[in-house]
């Protein structure tokens, strides 16, 4: 047996030229009859290879050299070799197929060539995707995980992501019992060995540390400054294994729940699932620099992919895309075998899927718990937040410098993940229920009891410990993601999600801030864009937001509005140095939540019960009057700055007030119109004792007041008396100062009653103009030509020859009606006369019976 003694020479010898030789003769063998070879001689062979491997094997003759580089590279060449050529069938025995598992593993072992081990593991995938019977996977996992307590980070690194990529490729095969095997005791495994590795301080299984490992020239690589260590190495693969968790559970956790049902052992997921979940945790809120960044990224990615694909919805559809048969050439990784993919179904998977309660059951059990565990994440960032408000307190630095410099990175990659979580839930878990029609949502006590509101209070803490800035420009990554999220939420009516960002906008819906810049500008501050998002909620086109969810918010708005306004907000910061930046409140923001909230309680209140919406439109009338009629401290502020709105607001009111309201906002609008009158007539006299910028505004603005009152009374309530008043008593005192000159209380009354002419065109009522047709026609007389022009435009729109035809119908109706009256008059003389004869006749007739009864 001549390939038995040149085997058993290759393994005594001690010579490496000797050993290199023999390899070249064996090569030259199994190149011109490997194919004539038994399997105990292919066995034989691999066994020899795996000596001459130079892994740490125990033989007595120690190969881990430099002078055995050669010949460690020459065997592998040998093995190569023999699994391209002689391991194509299914004919090899398991003994045949354990030897060069081994055979590979030693090469991956091997300490000589770093691309000879990272070509061996890649062989061991090739061997399970050759032959993926239970037996050869499990024994190819068991020697990845094997590897993957290497001291060399390279090797390491690349076993970690081969067995994943084996068990993605081939876990659709795997029966029950391997699911267990796999994830509780291979992928924890490997987890605890690297997290004692860590603890250690960088030391690989057998004690040695990655940097004693690699002592020799021939393994030193340069690296980047965050894994220049064993540790940071070793949390790097940490790193990996996550991310091959993460792998797993997205393609095969509906699998996993299955196994977990007709296994041997059916409770083994849920302490497997806690488990990823502690780890997860604990990388997420790991402490360190900037190394430990990648880690806690990938703990936060971990923890909320299980809340994911526990949900009912599961997690987005993936495609994994995972290759077998690859070797390291020279530093780069070649590719000898088409890519295999694993994909999963298209289309909603709650849908298609058809579980049993059983499995239901389980599904539900597993999201609580890793909701939970994101609960106790948001707590862990909460005890943050306050231990850095903590040291600010104190004086010992400020609060934006003392949170974790790499915190911002970490809740802005949360709030993305979460993101994910929200779609896959809003229609199942984070449904919003019915919506109750309610007044104000905002003096109701936070409700944790459901997902819904659990997962906003976690936005808003994340919002609230993201170092907040109130001097920064512009939203951080965190902020801008809490509210695109939280506007999400809203525009799927969530009332909650619209409870969390009216509190956080605080009064800054309703009040503008000084510059907190030189240049001017106000800058993004949190508390604003809250705000801006509530109103985009009501736009026009979200029709993804309900009626009833508009009207609820809108009440809660204004119900916080006249809060504000009630402590005089204005009146107390108002300053005229600052125009119309100062800090004053602002109706932008509130004239978009009513005009989207009004239509719809007007669209609501056919089908609804109009006890409710008397509530609200009542409440609509109060707060535009207290506009309208503002307190004597504040008396020329609003007028100044805000009349625009005044009329923006009173319009859309009017437009959506229902008519059986109208007798409840006369008088407001009345009062309105006069006191916007002796407003700007007050005014006026203030600036003859000096000239000052808000009072010319003041007078300017209550012009545009009362242009909104009259203009309100002329198309909803045309019947009004005050109509007639307020224009007999403006465009008479506007003729009773023709011809004098045009000082500030002239100017006013020239622009109150173009004010008056523009309200009267838009009247629907032609009585209303017939009546004031006098006044009209001495106007056309008028020195001023905008007002000749004014009301030559209202008389060409009055159709004379059709009032002076009505109101003739009507003379003719009225004397036809006299007439028939006067008839019935005199028809009715005479009955009376008839009925007086014989009222007499009968007194007469009387008088002789009783004459007759004397007698």
């Amino acid at each position: 047996r001549l390939l038995d003694a040149l085997c058993e020479t290759l393994r005594a010898t001690s010579l490496p030229d000797t050993a290199e030789d023999g390899l070249d003769a064996l090569q030259t063998v199994l190149e011109e009859l490997g194919q004539s070879f038994s399997e105990t001689d292919v066995r034989t062979v691999i066994d020899t290879l795996a000596v001459l491997s130079g892994g740490d094997d125990g033989d007595a003759v120690d190969r881990s050299s430099r002078q055995w580089s050669a010949v460690s590279s020459s065997a592998f060449q040998n093995l190569k070799l023999i699994h391209d050529d002689f391991l194509e069938s299914d004919s090899n025995s398991e003994s045949t197929r354990d030897a060069i598992i081994d055979c590979c593993l030693a090469f991956g072992k091997a300490r000589h060539d770093i691309n000879t081990s990272l070509t061996a593991t890649g062989m061991l995938w090739s061997l399970a995707d050759r032959d993926p019977s239970r037996s050869t996977v499990d024994a190819v996992l068991s020697r990845l995980a094997e590897l993957t307590r290497d001291g060399r980070a390279e090797v390491r690194n690349c076993s970690v992501n081969t067995l994943f990529s084996c068990v993605v490729g081939l876990g659709g095969r795997f029966v029950d019992e391997q699911w267990c095997v796999c994830l509780r005791d291979t992928m924890f495994g490997i987890l605890d060995r690297i997290t004692r590795a860590i603890n250690d301080g960088g030391a690989d299984s057998d004690g040695k540390s990655n940097a004693a490992a690699a002592g020799d020239d021939r393994y030193k690589v340069n690296v980047h400054h965050s894994r220049n260590s064993a540790t940071k190495q070793w949390a790097a693969t940490q790193v990996l294994v996550l991310k091959g968790l993460e792998r797993v559970l997205r393609i095969f956790f509906d699998r996993l729940l299955r196994s977990d049902e007709d296994a041997d052992d059916p409770s083994w997921l849920l302490p497997v699932w806690k488990n990823i979940l502690g780890v997860a945790f604990d990388c997420a809120t790991v402490t360190g620099e900037r190394e430990a960044l990648d880690m806690r990224l990938a703990g936060v990615e971990l923890l909320v992919l299980c809340a994911q694909v526990s949900s009912k919805a599961g997690a987005q559809n993936s495609t994994a895309r995972v290759g077998t048969n690859m070797e390291v050439v020279g530093g780069a990784l070649r590719v000898t075998q088409r890519a295999s993919v694993v994909e999963e179904d298209d289309g909603d998977e709650s849908l298609g899927r058809n579980d049993g309660p059983e499995v239901d059951l389980k599904r539900q059990q597993l999201f609580v718990l890793a909701f939970e565990e994101l609960s106790h994440f948001r707590r862990h960032v909460e005890r943050n937040g306050k231990r850095s408000s903590a040291k600010d307190d104190e004086g010992s630095g400020s609060r934006y410098d003392s949170i974790d410099s790499l915190l911002t990175q970490v809740l802005t990659k949360f709030v993305g993940e979460l993101s994910l979580l929200y779609d896959c839930c809003r229609k199942d878990e984070m449904m919003p229920g019915p919506i109750d029609l309610r007044d104000d949502i905002l003096s109701e006590e936070a409700e944790d009891a459901n997902y819904e509101g659990r997962f906003v209070r976690m936005l808003v803490t994340l919002a609230n410990n993201s170092g907040n800035d109130r001097r920064a420009t512009y939203l951080n990554q965190v902020q801008r993601g809490v509210m695109t999220l939280l506007q999400t939420m809203a525009t799927n009516s969530s009332l909650r999600a619209f409870k969390a960002l009216t509190t956080i906008s605080g009064d800054a819906m309703f009040v503008t801030s000084k510059p907190s810049n030189t240049d001017g500008e106000l800058g993004e501050v949190f508390e604003l864009e809250a705000a801006k998002t509530v109103a985009s909620a009501f736009e026009a086109d979200s029709s993804d937001l309900s009626d009833e969810a508009k009207v609820v918010v809108m009440c809660s708005v204004l119900t916080q509005y006249q809060h504000v306004y009630d402590n005089s907000v204005e009146s107390d910061k108002c300053d005229i140095n600052y125009g119309e930046a100062s800090a004053a409140l602002r109706y932008d923001i509130i004239t978009s939540v009513l005009d989207s909230g009004l239509r719809a309680a007007a669209q609501m209140e056919s089908s609804s019960s109009r006890d409710f919406f008397d509530g609200i439109w009542d409440r609509i009338i109060a707060t535009v009057d207290k506009l309208l009629l503002p307190s004597s401290s504040n008396r020329y502020a609003g007028y100044a700055y805000h009349s625009k709105h005044y009329l923006r607001i009173v319009a859309i009111v009017l437009d959506h007030l229902p008519k059986r309201k109208h007798v409840m906002a006369e008088p407001m609008l009345e009062n309105g119109a006069d006191r916007a009158v002796a407003v700007a007539f007050e005014c006026n006299a203030k600036k003859e004792n000096g000239d000052n910028e808000l009072y010319t505004k003041a007078a300017d603005g209550a012009v545009h007041v009362f242009l909104s009152c009259f203009m309100g009374l002329c198309q909803k309530m045309p019947s009004s008396p005050a109509i007639s008043s307020l224009t007999n008593q403006i465009i008479g005192d506007t003729l009773d100062t023709e011809g004098q000159d045009m000082n500030d209380q002239n100017r006013t009354r020239h622009n109150f009653a173009l004010a008056v002419c523009e309200s009267l065109r838009t009247t629907p009522s032609q009585d209303l103009l017939i009546s004031l047709f006098p006044l009209l026609c001495q106007l056309t007389n008028a020195s001023s030509d905008s007002l000749r022009m004014a009301a030559g435009r209202i008389l060409s729109s009055l159709n004379l020859s059709e009032a002076i035809s009505r109101e003739r119908a009507r003379a003719d109706v009225a004397e036809r009606r006299a007439n028939d009256i006067e008839e019935e008059n005199i028809a009715m003389l005479e009955e009376i006369e008839d009925l007086q004869a014989q009222n007499e006749e009968l007194e007469r007739q009387l008088a002789l019976f009783v004459e007759g009864e004397m007698q």
